[in-house]
């Protein structure tokens, strides 16, 4: 399973004491007869931005024989990913099982799955029907996730009595707010291209929608692969109820991060919307507004934080935006 730590210094350092207490403690409850139970190996992980995991490795004694396992944990504060996982758990989506130990524990505890990030294999892909391949097992994956009914997998992410239509609109509303205002509170000189997006998505926003339970970061290192099948989706944390075309934007939008040639990239787009589309009983009507809006928000933190890369952002924006949203991995 992959991590991604955004704490420093010390308090890095005690959120990590805090999370192999907790897998050290799970293990002493999910073996009572278990002495001398140490951690002996602790690894940051890079689970696609979701949170801070990491692989911890727990030995102990139980019978007189040495055991030894590995665990994957991470900060967990309101239980909302032990929530979502343990629901998803009891469908077909492999996802993580988690772990008992103590309820109140701010942890999220789960065993940890084999196999390699997606993004990893996609770059070690040296022939055109590798890419297409491993294009088409991650859209069925994707596919898979969205064709669960969320009302009754999960019905406490949304009002199941609200209109697909009225849910949507709320969420672009509180995005439109809080775009108006990051931008509003830029130079005057860097608005420009900000306000230009904000016109180009006003004339586009999702009229026809298909909602279903989404990922929330459903990026190639959160999707793991054993022997080109998918062994595990990972980092649940941002999971909810929207468009379909969320997870696609976001994959997309990270496929542009990772390094591989255009060529590559577009192969495996086209390869994986047209699975997709025909696994999936969702639509994606709504891509290049999501799209768009997803270069938005990194286009915006870029130039907010003063990022050496925010003059490319922006222009990934704006390649999005004539290209009708459907070429961002063209960085």
């Amino acid at each position: 399973i992959l991590g991604d730590s955004r704490a420093s210094g010390g308090e890095e350092a005690h959120v990590s004491e805090q999370v192999v207490a907790a897998v050290v403690e799970a293990v002493r409850h999910r073996h009572p007869d278990a002495v001398q139970i140490a951690a002996r190996a602790v690894e940051p992980q890079a689970e696609g931005g979701s949170g801070s995991l990491l692989a911890v490795e727990v030995t102990w004694l139980a019978g007189g024989q040495q055991q030894a396992a590995w665990f994957a944990a991470k900060p967990d504060e309101g239980g909302a990913e032990r929530r979502i996982l343990a629901a998803v758990a009891e469908t077909s989506v492999p996802v993580p099982r988690l772990v008992e130990g103590d309820p109140a524990s701010p942890v999220l505890i789960m065993e940890h799955l084999p196999g390699r990030p997606a993004d990893e294999v996609l770059r070690g892909a040296g022939m055109r029907w590798e890419v297409s391949a491993h294009a088409f097992t991650v859209a069925r994956a994707l596919a898979e996730v969205h064709a669960l009914s969320w009302t009754q997998v999960a019905p406490w992410l949304a009002d199941p009595e609200a209109l697909p239509e009225d849910l949507v609109d709320d969420q672009v509303q509180a995005r439109w707010e809080q775009w108006e205002a990051r931008i509003a509170a830029l130079p005057a000189e860097a608005r420009s291209p900000f306000s230009a997006a904000l016109a180009w998505l006003d004339l586009r926003r999702p009229v026809e929608v298909s909602v279903c339970l989404c990922h929330g970061d459903f990026r190639l290192a959160n999707v793991l692969l054993v022997d080109g099948e998918v062994s595990g989706i990972v980092g649940w944390s941002a999971a909810r109820v929207a468009d379909a075309s969320e997870d696609v934007a976001t994959l997309a939008v990270d496929l542009g991060t990772l390094g591989v040639p255009v060529e590559t990239a577009e192969l495996f787009m086209q390869a994986l919307l047209g699975a997709y589309l025909q696994a999936s009983p969702r639509y994606l009507m709504n891509l290049p507004f999501s799209t768009v809006a997803r270069l938005l928000d990194r286009a915006l933190a870029a130039v907010e934080a003063g990022d050496p890369s925010a003059p490319d952002a922006v222009v990934a924006m704006q390649r999005a935006m004539a290209g009708a949203g459907q070429v961002p991995w063209r960085t």
